[in-house]
């Protein structure tokens, strides 16, 4: 008998269907000292796939170093300040990759929280 290749959902939390903008850095060296300007130099822009209060699965350009742990600016509609947040990746392909939230403000994980209820109730 042919063995079946199963699936088993690892998340917690919920993926919601979303594009939104996000800024992201790889921090190489946690004790490099920057200019603002070298810093906006590596900057990337991209856009989310999906997301979820455990993390999300963004578009990039350049191949993501699965353990690389990146500093985000997310954009999400009808709020004028961006979610900041650290996450490491935890799977990448030529893509993109998939992250996961090592850490965000209490404020801004709220606000991540009610746009994806009130996102996925729109629905």
């Amino acid at each position: 008998m042919p063995e079946a290749n199963m699936f088993v959902e690892k998340r917690i939390h919920p993926r919601v269907s979303v594009k939104i903008p996000v800024k992201y850095r790889v921090i190489e060296d946690q004790k490099e000292l920057e200019t603002v300007f070298e810093r906006k130099k590596r900057e990337q822009t991209t856009r989310t796939m999906d997301v979820s209060l455990g993390g999300l699965y963004i578009v990039a350009d350049q191949v993501l170093n699965i353990g690389s742990i990146l500093r985000l600016d997310i954009s999400i509609p009808e709020r004028a300040s961006l979610i900041s947040a650290f996450a490491e990746v935890v799977w990448a392909n030529e893509t993109g990759g998939g992250l996961h939230f090592l850490a965000m403000k209490e404020d801004d994980a709220e606000s991540l929280k009610n746009y994806l209820l009130n996102f996925s109730s729109d629905k």
